[in-house]
């Protein structure tokens, strides 16, 4: 996998390969001057990006004790040799692969793996998955029927074969977190029972360095283990062997990943908003969330990218969602969601932003054939590709949005590999750090998490949070008027 890097260096191969931004249809003179942003006062948000930058460049703004995802794309190769080491360690002994994380535990090496490998990977067979596992993700629920489902497909007693045969990567940085611990107790349990004194060799422990319980669990068990680093918060953990580690277990090649992050990191060191992407993600959200677009639906025209719009829906309103400000983020998949979602942003409040995520060309062409009885009356479109057709569709639907006068944007990528993907996570990163200092508010932290979690743990019986449970108990009651059924 490294031997791709040398393409990945490549200055020219590299510009084919660069994520742009087409933001034509948020301006005044194309959608209209009443719901459009002025071009001039857009550039004109140049003197505060640079007031920006500095903040993120010289570690000065709120939170920056957690910036350190912006070093990531500058990590040694020792580390993703140590990283792709392990992970094909795993993947030689084990067919099924179980991650245990919630939230940027797990939403990265997700939104990765469904990126770039096959979506129905996990029902082929082993030699058309390169002899890499079936992925499965748990610890990030308390859905007994979905969990009740994943432990029925892993053996029971020490397995007759490799195909039986699973591995595990827990990925916490306390330990504490009640979701993924609980779903470790189990597997742990099943792991000792199946494996008896070699167990330890098929789990992996992604956590703290030195601290939390999770660290002292894999410490006295002897898993092998990854540190999250201190000064990357969840959300922004993709990059760190939280993300790669899985990633790479499953086959995606995870030295392609950095080198697109690092392409995007080197171009946003130019301020100048006309260069910067991200910076122009940036101006284009607060502007727009100031003018009263407080909803951003991202909307990616493939399949693939799915799981990346969630790890966005987490990114934005974890970061931005604070001081009863934020714009709400929402994703949809299309043309799939226009058959839902499509009525109300054509013609609903006038609230709403739309980030297209467009895969300019796919990895494979479907040719709609030709029949002659042509009873389902679609030979016009005998001959062209599915690829073609979403492409036509998607600026079909951003042209009747900005005829109304409903703003959208392009996020453009040449084709969907590593190396693009890596772009996407560093440029919504940076571009969500750099809306939350224009917001001025702290985009590193997240007070609000911590509200819910004091009530649930009150609720689940931890003595330690008692005197919320006696707060919930005696709380205003409801009213049996106002049930219905």
């Amino acid at each position: 996998m490294k031997s791709v890097l040398e393409k990945t260096r490549d200055p020219l191969w590299q510009r084919t390969m660069a994520v742009r931004i087409d933001f034509n249809n948020m301006l005044s003179p194309v959608i209209g001057r009443e719901e459009g942003l002025d071009p001039d006062a857009l550039f004109g948000m140049q003197k505060r990006i640079d007031e920006v930058d500095a903040m993120i460049r010289n570690r000065s703004g709120k939170g920056s004790e957690f910036l350190g995802f912006m070093d990531l794309p500058y990590k040694g190769e020792e580390e993703l040799d140590r990283i792709q080491k392990t992970a094909d360690h795993l993947a030689a002994m084990s067919d099924i692969h179980v991650i245990l994380g919630i939230g940027g535990s797990y939403l990265g090496s997700r939104a990765v793996i469904e990126a770039l490998l096959p979506t129905y990977r996990n029902e082929t067979d082993r030699t058309k998955r390169h002899e890499r596992p079936r992925i499965y993700f748990e610890g990030n629920n308390m859905d007994p029927d979905a969990f009740s489902a994943l432990m029925d497909l892993l053996p029971k007693k020490k397995p007759a074969n490799l195909a039986e045969t699973f591995s595990l990567n827990v990925v916490s940085k306390s330990g504490g977190t009640v979701e993924t611990a609980v779903a470790f107790r189990f597997f742990h349990k099943l792991a000792k029972e199946v494996y008896g004194n070699d167990y330890a060799k098929y789990v992996v422990a992604t956590t703290d360095a030195s601290k939390g319980k999770l660290r002292a669990i894999a410490d006295v068990e002897g898993f092998e283990t990854y540190v999250i680093p201190d000064d990357v918060g969840g959300r922004y953990s993709v990059l760190t062997p939280v993300g790669l580690l899985p990633s790479a277990v499953a086959g995606v090649n995870i030295y392609g990943l950095i080198a697109g992050a690092r392409y995007m990191a080197e171009r946003c060191k130019d301020t100048d908003l006309k260069k910067n992407p991200a910076y122009m993600l940036a101006a284009l959200n607060h502007l727009s969330y100031t003018k009263g677009k407080n909803v951003s639906i991202m909307a990616s025209w493939c399949k693939a990218l799915e799981f990346f719009g969630f790890w966005h829906d987490q990114l934005c309103a974890e970061s931005l969602g604070k001081d009863e400000m934020g714009r709400v983020p929402l994703t949809s998949v299309n043309t799939r969601d226009l058959h839902a979602r499509g009525q109300e942003i054509q013609d609903g409040p006038r609230n709403t932003v739309v980030t297209n995520l467009v895969v300019e060309n796919f990895n494979h062409e479907v040719v709609v054939p030709r029949v002659d009885t042509d009873l389902d009356g679609l030979n016009y479109l005998a001959g062209k590709t599915l690829g073609e057709m979403q492409i036509k569709a998607m600026a079909g639907t951003c042209y009747a949005y900005a005829r109304d006068g409903r703003p959208s944007m392009n996020v453009l990528i040449p084709e969907l590999n590593a190396f693009t993907l890596g772009q996407l996570f560093y440029l919504f990163e940076l571009s969500i750090v750099a809306e939350g200092y224009l917001m001025g508010i702290n985009p590193l932290d997240q007070p609000g998490v911590e509200a819910y979690k004091k009530f649930m743990f009150g609720n689940l019986g931890r003595a330690d949070m008692n005197k919320y449970k006696e707060e919930f108990d005696a709380r205003p009651k409801g009213s049996s008027d106002y049930l219905v059924g």
